[in-house]
This record gives C-alpha cells, sequence and structure tokens, in this order.
C-alpha cells in the first residue's frame, strides 16, 4: 500500500475511538452537569443556615452580655431598660425580659412602666423550659402579646445572685429575616425559605404573603429526621421542582431553596449540547486537515526520494524546498555537519572557559572560608586567653584587691568581647533566615550619631580628629537596630584610620531621604575589594597584630539592616591610602516625628517593687551561682532554686518581692512558673523576670502573655538588670 493509504487508516483509527469516548464523555457531562447544579443548590441553602444561625448567635451573644449587666443585678430597671434597648434586632425587633412564670418585666417596644399583658401558656411553658435548662431555646413562628404580629424569640437564661432568675429574650419581626436571606444572590426563578419546627414559613425571598402557612408537605416529610438532603416534587403551584434542604443545628429550623427541575435539566442539556457540535465540528475539521496535510507529505517525501537519488549518482542535488520542515531539515543536515562540528569545538573551548572560571572563583571562596576561620580562632582565642589569664590570678592571690580588680575587669572586658562576636554572628544567622524583627518607631537619626560618638569617646577609643555635623532627621526605624548600623560604621573608620587621622561625620536631608556621611582619610579601599566589600566574610587586608580587620561581617550586616529599613548603603574610596567615605540614605519620615516614646509594659501587667529578697530560678550551676553572687553584692538576699517546682514552693515559703526565671528548665518550663505564679495569691505582689537564650520580638512577647514583667536575653548584660531593678 502507499502511504497515502496507510494515514486514511491511521485518522480512521484516530477519529472512531474519539467518537466512542466523545459520546461517553457527553453522558458524563451531562451528569455532571446537573451534579453541578444540584451542587450549587446545596451550597446555596449550608450558606443561607449559616447566615441565619450567625444572625442568631449574635443576638445570642448581645443577650449574653446583656444579661451581666449591673443595673439589672441591683435592681435598677429604669437603666436596664434604656440598656436593652441596645440589643434590639431591626426596626420591628425588641428585648423583653421575662419573670420566672413567663410575665413580661420590661418589653422595650413599650414605655416602661407600661401594663404588660399576662402571658399565654406557650410563653410560660418556654420560660421554665429556659430557667430549669439554663440553656438558650429558639422558638417557632409564633404571634407576639403585644404588638398581636407574627415573630420568632430567642431566649436566654439570666441567672443572678440570692436564687433570682429571668429570662431575656430577643425578638424578630419575620421581615427581619426575609430581608436577610434576600441579601443571598441567586436566580430570579429560585425561591429561598425559612421554615419553623411546625412546619410554617417564617420567611421567604418569594411570595411574602405565605409567611406564616404550612410549606409542601412532601419536603416537610422528607425532611423530618433529616439533616440534609436532596428532593424532587411539585411544588404547591404545581410545578416541578428540585429541592435542597438543611436544618439549622441552633434553632432547628429547616432552610430550603427550590428550583424548576426544567432550569437545571435545560442547563445541563445546553451544555451538552453545545459540547457535541463542538466536538463534531473539532473532529470534522481534523479529518480536513489531515487529509490536506496528507498531500503535503506525500510531495515532500516524493522530492526526497528524488535528491536522494540523485546523491546516489554522484549529483549535487538541488531539491526546492520542501513544504515540510523535517524533509527540508534532511537536505539541509549535510552540509550543516561541518558547521556543527566547528561550532562544538568553540562550545568546548567556551565550557572549558568557564570551567576554570568557576574553579578560580571556588578557590577564592575557600582561602575567603580560610581566612574567616582563621580569623575567627584568633578573634576567639584573645578573649578566652583573656578570661583564662584572669582566672588564673585570681588562683594565684585571691585576697590582693587590685588583683582581685584587675582579673575582674578582664573577665568583664572580655566577656562583652566574646558576646558582641556571638551576637554578629547570630545577626548574620536571622538576617540569613528573614527571622529579624523590626520595633519601627520614629527616630531621630541626629541622637543615634550623638550617642553613639560620645559611647566611643567615653570607652576611650576615639584618638582622632573627628567632627560631626549634624541636621535634625528623623526616621522611621528600630533604633536599637540602626544604633547599630550606625556604629559599625564609626568603628570601621576608627578602626581603618591611622591615630591622629581625620573622620567627618555629616547628617543632612536630600529630597525625601535622610543622607548620613561617615568620611575618613585611613587606609581607604582597594578597587578589587570593592565589588564584594559588603559581601559576608570579605574584608582587607590584615596585620598580624589584627588592630586591623575583623570577621569581616559588619559591612555585610550594615547592607542587610539598612535593607530591612528601606534605606541604602555606598562606599567611595579613591584608593589604597586615599582614605573611603560610606554613605547611608533611609527615607524620612513625612513630618518631623515627637520624641520617641519609652516602651509600655504588656497590658494586664504593672510594676511591682521589688523587694529585699530574690528568687532565682537557673537550672546551669555555674549561671545561677555568678548571677546570685552578683545581686548578694548589690544588697539582695537570693533564695536559689534549679527547677520551677521547688522554686514555686520555696517563693510560697520566703514570699520574695522579686523573681528571675530561666525559661529553659527541665520538666516545668519559665512560662508555666510565671503562670502558677500569677494565679496564686501570695505570690500576686511578686515580679517577675525572664531569663532566655530566645531574643526574638515573638519570644518577648510571649513571655510578657505569660504574666513575666520584662524580657532578657543570655548572656545577660548585668548593668542592663540592674538598671531595671532601680527602676522599681
Amino acid at each position: 500500500m502507499k502511504i497515502r493509504a496507510y494515514l486514511l487508516i491511521m485518522i480512521g483509527a484516530i477519529i472512531l475511538p474519539i467518537s466512542l469516548f466523545a459520546a461517553i464523555a457527553l453522558q458524563t457531562l451531562l451528569r455532571s452537569e446537573r451534579e453541578a447544579a444540584l451542587q450549587a443548590l446545596e451550597e446555596t441553602v449550608g450558606a443561607t443556615v449559616l447566615l441565619v444561625d450567625r444572625e442568631l448567635s449574635s443576638a445570642e451573644a448581645a443577650l449574653r452580655v446583656l444579661a451581666h449587666s449591673p443595673h439589672l443585678a441591683h435592681g435598677d430597671m429604669e437603666a436596664f431598660y434604656e440598656h436593652a434597648g441596645s440589643a434590639d434586632r431591626g426596626e420591628t425587633g425588641r428585648t423583653i425580659l421575662f419573670a420566672p412564670n413567663g410575665q413580661q418585666i420590661i418589653n422595650t417596644v413599650m414605655p416602661l412602666g407600661e401594663p404588660l399583658p399576662p402571658p399565654p401558656d406557650y410563653v410560660r411553658v418556654r420560660t421554665r423550659q429556659v430557667i430549669d435548662t439554663q440553656r438558650t431555646v429558639v422558638s417557632g413562628l409564633i404571634t407576639g402579646a403585644v404588638q398581636r404580629v407574627p415573630v420568632t424569640t430567642i431566649n436566654v437564661p439570666v441567672p443572678l445572685g440570692e436564687g433570682r432568675r429571668y429570662v431575656l429574650a430577643s425578638v424578630f419581626g419575620t421581615e427581619y429575616f426575609s430581608n436577610l436571606i434576600s441579601q443571598r444572590t441567586i436566580p430570579k426563578s429560585w425561591s429561598l425559605a425559612v421554615i419553623d419546627r411546625d412546619g410554617r414559613f417564617i420567611a421567604r425571598t418569594r411570595d411574602l404573603a405565605r409567611i406564616g402557612q404550612q410549606a409542601n408537605p412532601e419536603l416537610l416529610r422528607t425532611a423530618s429526621g433529616k439533616t440534609r438532603g436532596l428532593l424532587r416534587a411539585k411544588t404547591i403551584a404545581g410545578v416541578d421542582s428540585y429541592f435542597a434542604f438543611t436544618h439549622s443545628p441552633m434553632s432547628g429550623w429547616l432552610v430550603a431553596v427550590s428550583a424548576p427541575a426544567a432550569e437545571i435539566e435545560g442547563a445541563a442539556r445546553r451544555a451538552v449540547t453545545l459540547a457535541a457540535v463542538g466536538m463534531l465540528v473539532a473532529m470534522l475539521c481534523a479529518a480536513g486537515a489531515a487529509v490536506f496535510f496528507t498531500r503535503r507529505l506525500v510531495a515532500s517525501i516524493r522530492g526526497a526520494a528524488s535528491a536522494a537519488t540523485a546523491l546516489g549518482h554522484g549529483a549535487v542535488p538541488h531539491a526546492p524546498p520542501a513544504a515540510i520542515a523535517e524533509v527540508s531539515e534532511l537536505h539541509r543536515s549535510i552540509d550543516e555537519a561541518a558547521h556543527k562540528l566547528a561550532e562544538a569545538e568553540a562550545e568546548r573551548t567556551s565550557l572549558l572557559e568557564r570551567e576554570q572560571e568557576a574553579r578560580v572563583v571556588a578557590e577564592q571562596q575557600v582561602q575567603i572560608r580560610d581566612e574567616f576561620l582563621a580569623m575567627l580562632s584568633h578573634e576567639l582565642r584573645n578573649p578566652l586567653s583573656g578570661i583564662v589569664g584572669a582566672a588564673q590570678l585570681l588562683r594565684m592571690d585571691p585576697a590582693n584587691p587590685a588583683l582581685k580588680q584587675h582579673a575582674q575587669d578582664i573577665l568583664l572586658r572580655q566577656g562583652k568581647h566574646l558576646t558582641r562576636i556571638v551576637d554578629d554572628l547570630l545577626d548574620l544567622a536571622r538576617l540569613a533566615r528573614g527571622k529579624v524583627q523590626l520595633d519601627l518607631r520614629p527616630v531621630d537619626l541626629a541622637a543615634v550619631v550623638e550617642s553613639t560618638v560620645d559611647a566611643l569617646r567615653i570607652a576611650g577609643k576615639v584618638e582622632h580628629q573627628l567632627s560631626c555635623t549634624l541636621a535634625p532627621a528623623w526616621v522611621l526605624a528600630d533604633r536599637t537596630r540602626i544604633e547599630q548600623v550606625v556604629g559599625n560604621l564609626v568603628t570601621n573608620a576608627l578602626k581603618y584610620t591611622p591615630k591622629g587621622g581625620a573622620i567627618d561625620i555629616s547628617l543632612s536631608t536630600d529630597g525625601d531621604d535622610a543622607c548620613l556621611a561617615v568620611r575618613d582619610s585611613g587606609v581607604g579601599i582597594a578597587p578589587e575589594l570593592m565589588p564584594q566589600l559588603f559581601d559576608i566574610f570579605v574584608q582587607g587586608k590584615v596585620s598580624l597584630d589584627r588592630s586591623q580587620g575583623g570577621l569581616g561581617i559588619g559591612l555585610s550586616l550594615v547592607r542587610s539592616l539598612v535593607a530591612l529599613h528601606g534605606g541604602t548603603i555606598r562606599a567611595d574610596s579613591e584608593g589604597t591610602g586615599r582614605g573611603s567615605t560610606f554613605v547611608l540614605r533611609l527615607p524620612l519620615l513625612d513630618q518631623h516625628a515627637p520624641q520617641e516614646g519609652t516602651a509600655q509594659s504588656a497590658p494586664g501587667t504593672k510594676a511591682r517593687p521589688a523587694g529585699s529578697s530574690v528568687l532565682l530560678i537557673e537550672d546551669n550551676h555555674d549561671a545561677r551561682q555568678m548571677l546570685a553572687a552578683q545581686l548578694a553584692a548589690m544588697g539582695y538576699r537570693v533564695l536559689e532554686a534549679d527547677n520551677g517546682k521547688d522554686g514555686l514552693e520555696l517563693a510560697r515559703r520566703e514570699l520574695p518581692g522579686l523573681g528571675i526565671v530561666d525559661i529553659g528548665l527541665p520538666g516545668m518550663d519559665g512560662y508555666q512558673v510565671a503562670a502558677q505564679a500569677r494565679r496564686d495569691p501570695l505570690l500576686a505582689g511578686m515580679r517577675l523576670i525572664a531569663l532566655t537564650g530566645y531574643g526574638q520580638q515573638t519570644d518577648r512577647q510571649r513571655a510578657l502573655d505569660a504574666g513575666f514583667d520584662a524580657h532578657f536575653v543570655k548572656p545577660l548584660k548585668f548593668e542592663d538588670l540592674a538598671n531595671c531593678l532601680a527602676a522599681g
């Protein structure tokens, strides 16, 4: 057979199964369209039940709030009458206060003091039911005793002291729920209704005159004993319809929606018909396209055969361009083979060059890593050597006051140095994981620069010609983090500028930005270092005494923190030995902000004066002993415990004025200790301070929520704790 015959057989083999499966798919589509329409009915009735129950729950919540009115508890009915009017639902709604015998005491539709009618029997029974069960009761459709109109009510118990009992009821007019369900967007041919437990219409979206009448008997029979369901039946008007219904779990009412069956079936049939026509047209187009492209394919193959015959006879084929791209590619493949070989050689050379470049980058990264590890070991070894040496000094002659003071100064100074290194590494890790949260407040950037420079002067680190020209510039920032940024920039200038060199700090406004520039006459920045200056672990050439250089993370921290504030940081230098300039830009506030506010305590807490006794709960023996010694040196009597249970027992026995509690305790953690202390009347006056290794804003908030008055992060800076204790 020729290729044309094979192609025609292939077309038939494709079209016949498609036609068979298309018929099955159309039947499935018909069924799924009908099910989708019925599901829309069920979703409508389910959403309506939620809407009705939400209104009933809202009314119940309002009544329960009203039930706790102090006016009612004190018998001030005039004030309670005014308060009760706020719980009325809709224009015809009202609030009623019932006595235990069902007699109305207050009805907001009537002036206070007007005589109210005696209660019908069903009111007495309902009132007694609410009082006996102490549960909310939702009525069906009833006739109001005062206005004599159809209404529904929700009734809640009001337990008061001395055995007094009342029942509060919120009354809904029928138009309230009719207006409520009319808010649902449904087709005009659908009908939505709310039916009480006796089968009478409470609300409808159509035929409002039927409110109060009996609903469709077949619907009521089918819905009896079922939570939800579907039904096909004739309406009272004789229209064949689908019904979807659901019982309200709160009131027991039946919510139903009906839609004409012709509409449901017609929509499905129209969708199937449209799909069938589209599929038929698609198959006809496919058959025509197959015949057309078969002819072109045969012609192209014949051209390729002629070219192959010419090539076999040693002639150069000159086949015309084929209509099929693949056949044309066959004609060009031999001529392009040489070109592709040359291209492959060029690609191989390019890959080799890129591999060599990647190797150089990898070697540089390894070198940077090795330099960082070497620097880190040196930076850690220096303070650790000082700490070990100070400890040995204390052992040599512990009674010598001068020697003891000198050793303590070394321990404190080197401990702070270690803390700064760890803090920088932790900040870098938090920034890399996106875990840093900012406490944004209005901050005067000039005040931050002044305080940073003053601190460096006091610490004796300024041995340069340092000048400041600062204009007021308010920004929205986390003051602690901005102080960290400014401190890094100024310290960097001091570190890389020889003694006696010039450092100029200027702060100005430029458009919508605050512009802080730190210029120095120091060692400058090498051109090859400039592109990677703000990358992690990148640093300039370091002297053997480490007076310059560092861990290579300071400027990386600066760039990340500035980016979190929506700002930018730029470095400029004319080269080695010619100084450098760092320019920080932060968005200005629209207007000058007021002075920065002080931090406030968490809601529900207030400061408590610390007594002369301090309870310290810490499971780490060394940390507990050191902090206890420091507190004792301040004049406190320190009570120690290494777990939460013993600590609480010790607190109940000694009644200290202050408790310092580690969060990560074995068994009962610090949050549980605080919660139990706050529930204990004996410990209500004890002030609590949390001590933890976790310093995120969420950790601080969790500590305050648990009942702590303050939150400190390990390693503890004792001067911060002393300031907190002094502030009371």
